[in-house]
């Protein structure tokens, strides 16, 4: 019996398999649907779960700063001064500095007729010193003065000489040099007995008198019309920033001062009497807005290295513009204040000194602003006294315990979920 084709091939089914292959496994196609929406949401879940128990705790250590609240002005230094006539020349010499206080009738300045007697005065003044020099140490000098000691004080001087000159602070050279000398001198007198101070005092005065007759009718003295602080320039100004002007000043008022022609400074000088000074300054009504008669100040000027104490005499706004004049008031004095007219400062309203604090960390409870801080995993409520608000920070006060109150290097914790005092964060 012969079979017509094979019995065991699989006949072709022209319709679509209901089987769905996924790798090894076959699903029914019509449950796809179903096991796709359970996956989905089965990845939901262990998504869910997951950001749920993930608590990630950002931290910042808290640091020492220090801040100032401060704005800058500009402004003119307002002064009662009095101009003095200084001759110009290489035989003028001057007898103060920038700055140096004089009294009335001070010999500002000495002018010579020649060189020559320029030069006999330099060397009688250096005379002088040494005469001023031997009379002082005459009038101390002891045969019993311990020597050893006196060796030291020497040896003292010159270590602080060394030390001025090294930090390039001149200012008290000449000072420390002519105690060296005199030390220098009594230690000679103690080990050599046989000088006698005496007769070279003789000398020295016969010296000095001999070139004071040389310079008799060869020099003119410029004195000081009254007390006050001495300043080889003039900006010609002094007769129209004066402290007069200061009642009824005003931006407008000042505004016109400032464009006024200034007079003549061609071999001018001037000394500032009294000791309250002026600066009169534009600022601007949003850094006005806290400022208030009496309240005390510091102006920071770039020429100098410390800070002016000042107080505030008047505060004027000017209605017509977003500006208002504040007037400062002051009587501390500088080398380089006594020659300031235009200048621009920076005005310090308060320094603060304290810890560093995110706003974003800051919680309140009980009605009392802290914040969670993080030791060993453990997190523990700190409570903050803000001195300064700034736009994202606080500063607040610094203690020297960490028990109960933050502390410099404290981590704060500025992000975390559900975090409580002593609560462990993982």
């Amino acid at each position: 019996m012969a079979f017509k084709g094979n019995p065991f091939r699989r006949k072709r089914s022209n319709q679509t398999s209901n089987v769905w292959q996924v790798g090894g496994l076959r699903i029914n196609r019509a449950l796809r649907i179903p096991i796709i929406i359970f996956g989905i949401i089965f990845v939901y879940s262990i998504v869910g779960f997951a950001i749920s128990h993930y608590n990630p705790v950002k931290t910042t250590p808290a640091q020492q700063v220090s801040l100032d609240d401060s704005f800058s002005a500009s402004g003119y230094f307002i002064r009662q001064e009095q101009t003095v006539d200084i001759a110009e020349g290489n035989t003028v010499e001057y007898n103060y500095s920038d700055g140096d206080k004089v009294s009335k009738g001070a010999a500002l300045v000495t002018e010579y007729s020649n060189q020559d007697a320029l030069t006999v005065s330099r060397e009688l003044k250096s005379i002088n010193d040494n005469i001023e020099q031997l009379e002082t140490f005459s009038s101390t000098s002891s045969t019993t003065t311990n020597s050893s000691r006196l060796n030291q004080k020497i040896i003292d001087q010159m270590n602080l000489l060394s030390e001025q000159v090294d930090n390039g602070s001149l200012g008290q050279v000449a000072s420390i040099a002519s105690e060296l000398r005199q030390l220098v001198l009594k230690s000679g007198s103690v080990s050599d007995n046989s000088k006698d101070i005496k007769k070279e005092l003789a000398n020295l005065k016969q010296q000095a008198a001999s070139l004071e007759s040389r310079l008799d009718g060869k020099t003119t003295n410029i004195y000081s019309p009254c007390a006050g602080y001495f300043c080889e320039s003039a900006d010609g100004y002094e007769s129209i920033f004066t402290p007069d002007v200061v009642d009824e000043l005003t931006l407008s008022s000042l505004e016109k001062l400032s464009k006024k022609n200034p007079a003549s400074t061609s071999g001018k000088g001037k000394v500032v009497s009294g000791y309250a000074w002026y600066y009169a300054a534009k600022v601007s009504d949003a850094d006005a807005k806290n400022l208030k008669q009496g309240n005390s100040v510091k102006l920071r000027f770039s020429q100098i290295s410390q800070d002016v104490s000042a107080t505030i005499q008047a505060v004027r706004d000017d209605e017509s513009n977003d500006s208002t004049l504040v007037i400062f008031q002051s009587e501390d004095m500088d080398v380089e204040l006594v020659s300031m007219r235009e200048q621009v400062a920076t005005v310090v309203v308060d320094s603060y000194a304290g810890l560093k604090v995110p706003k974003s960390a800051v919680r309140m409870e009980n009605d009392e602003m802290g914040v969670y801080v993080l030791s060993n995993s453990v997190a523990s409520y700190k409570k903050i006294d803000p001195l300064y608000e700034g736009s994202d920070f606080y500063i607040v006060k610094q203690n020297v315990t960490g028990n109960d109150s933050l502390v410099v290097n404290d981590d704060i914790i500025v992000e975390a979920k559900d975090v409580n005092d002593k609560k462990v964060m993982k």
